[in-house]
């Protein structure tokens, strides 16, 4: 197939132009998305303690932006027929722009869920239509060259995000870097809508046809389903009878749109990609690989900022800067990847390297030394390279160019929902392990335990500028926040031990497998 840029390139004189900077404004599209995510799923805590919500309730904006994203993704070559990519991206990308911009005035968690998936309908798809159109667009060297630069984009955003982040919340506060968002989202999309080609765009008569219904159920389907997870952390799940109905006709619903997808002609979603066994397979490593990664993330940066009380821009400036610096496995993966025929001696290792990054970060004492950080902090920045991109060599190969851009869709709906999951369970499990932790150290504060009466001579020893009725009260209050940094720290390190095992149980998995 002819390169659609570069058939153009014979058009007009600004087609030589066009046929550099459209790789590179593809590249930033994505770029946006995975700087977004991170710096949402980083400073999570921040974020929360801006618009007055406790971590529990900011999981409903992570919610609402995945069920956006999917949403926004069944649409998305509905949208495309009718206003071609160029169009497309040019107006996610102002709509994000502007939802970025409203973040930066939301007072309430409410207000910053509903802005969270206004952005989420609007970025959450960016993946999977800036893949898909690099695939139909570009062939041969170019092609190749421009996956790269896609590729090094995805790192970089994911990388400098806690770095310029951490610089921005704190210098600025948590709005500073959604303000920096929505500007850099106008620029973008101005470098879109002048480089990326008219292409896609179909006659009336060539529409498909919206699938109205199977679009509101499947809405609906997805709304019970994530409010279930939602709620689930609150209260047990046979509590109330809307738990399970909600649940229940989540799945009849979901299970009827699949039926109904699967048997249509042209529908909004080819399902039929799923029958193939190597691309199933794919989609589990992918699920493990998003589930481990987003909540590493949220686990580095809690135990950063509240188990060992790192700064903002401290904790920005070590992930971020070891990230940047991993980086450069980029390039020996461009020149080796390529010879490593089974991809299994490239994804087992890569899921031992994750559950190793989880054990030694568990291992971390509260007085730990930044050099001892520096060495898993910066293997997770290499993950990518070991899991996903070997996963999706194979997983994609085997499809027409059709084929390939509903499995990418279906891929994508997959990491939002997975990203989505992942936060939500992370939290759940940090909270109930949080609360163990502190009734267990709180039971151990008595006047009988010789340990707490050491620690309040030492604490009396310091606080001599103080009244002595008031030495007591102050030296408990330190004992109290002690307790309840050391209860973070643990419950953390107790997360991270539970990705330890998922991590081992994707590496089986992986071992499991023939045909990857």
């Amino acid at each position: 197939m002819t390169a659609s840029v570069t058939s153009a390139s014979g058009q007009n004189g600004s087609a030589p132009v066009r046929v550099i900077l459209f790789p590179l404004a593809i590249a930033l599209c994505v770029g946006m998305e995975f700087f977004d995510n991170t710096v949402f799923s980083f400073f999570a805590g921040y974020i929360a303690g801006g618009v007055s919500a406790p971590a529990d309730e900011l999981v409903w904006s992570t919610g609402l932006y995945a069920v956006a994203s999917v949403l926004g993704i069944l649409q998305q070559s509905w949208l495309i027929q009718r206003t071609g990519y160029c169009g497309y991206l040019t107006a996610c990308l102002l709509g994000f722009s502007l939802g970025s911009l409203a973040v930066c005035f939301a007072e309430s968690p409410a207000e910053l869920a509903v802005l969270r998936a206004i952005q989420g309908y609007c970025m959450g798809p960016m993946l999977s239509i800036c893949r898909i159109l690099l695939q139909i667009s570009l062939n041969g060297k170019a092609r190749g060259l421009a996956l790269r630069l896609f590729l090094f984009c995805i790192l970089l955003s994911s990388a400098s995000a806690p770095l310029a982040g951490g610089y921005l919340i704190g210098s600025l506060g948590w709005r500073a870097p959604f303000a920096v968002m929505s500007l850099a989202g106008g620029l973008v999309a101005l470098l879109v809508f002048f480089a990326v080609p008219q292409q896609g765009k179909v006659p009336p008569e060539q529409y498909s046809e919206a699938h109205f219904w199977p679009y509101i159920i499947f809405t609906g389907a997805i709304v019970s389903l994530q409010t279930v997870m939602q709620q689930v952390r609150f209260e047990l799940f046979t509590s109330t009878p809307l738990m399970p109905l909600f649940t229940g006709m989540g799945i009849v619903a979901i299970g009827w749109f699949a039926c109904q997808q699967w048997r249509h002609p042209r529908p909004l979603l080819n399902l039929h990609t799923f029958s193939t066994d190597l691309f199933r397979t794919g989609l589990v490593m992918y699920m493990f690989y998003y589930y481990i990664n987003n909540s590493m993330g949220y686990l580095i940066s809690r135990m950063l900022e509240g188990g060992l009380g790192y700064p903002v821009q401290n904790a920005g400036l070590l992930v971020g800067g070891t990230s940047l610096f991993a980086l450069s496995l980029l390039f020996l993966y461009f020149h080796f990847a390529a010879r490593v025929k089974n991809k299994k001696f490239m994804i087992i290792p890569g899921c031992l390297t994750a559950a190793v990054i989880c054990l030694w970060l568990m291992k971390m004492p509260p007085d730990v030394s930044e050099g001892w950080l520096l060495v898993p902090l910066f293997l997770r920045g290499g993950l990518l390279l070991t899991v996903a991109l070997p996963v999706g060599g194979s997983a994609f190969r085997l499809f027409s160019e059709e084929d390939y851009s509903h499995s990418y869709r279906f891929k994508n709906i997959v990491k939002q929902l997975t990203y989505s999951f992942s936060t939500a369970s992370v939290i759940m499990i940090e909270q109930h392990r949080e609360a163990l932790h502190y009734s267990r150290l709180a039971d151990q504060i008595t006047l009988n335990n010789p340990a707490l009466q050491d620690v309040l001579n030492a604490l009396a020893g310091r606080l001599t500028t103080l009244k002595s009725a008031e030495i007591k009260e102050a030296s408990l209050g330190l004992i109290r926040q002690m307790v309840i940094r050391q209860s973070e720290l643990m419950s953390i390190q107790d997360g991270f031990f539970y990705l330890a095992i998922i991590a081992a149980i994707a590496a089986l998995f992986s071992l499991w497998q023939k045909k990857i």
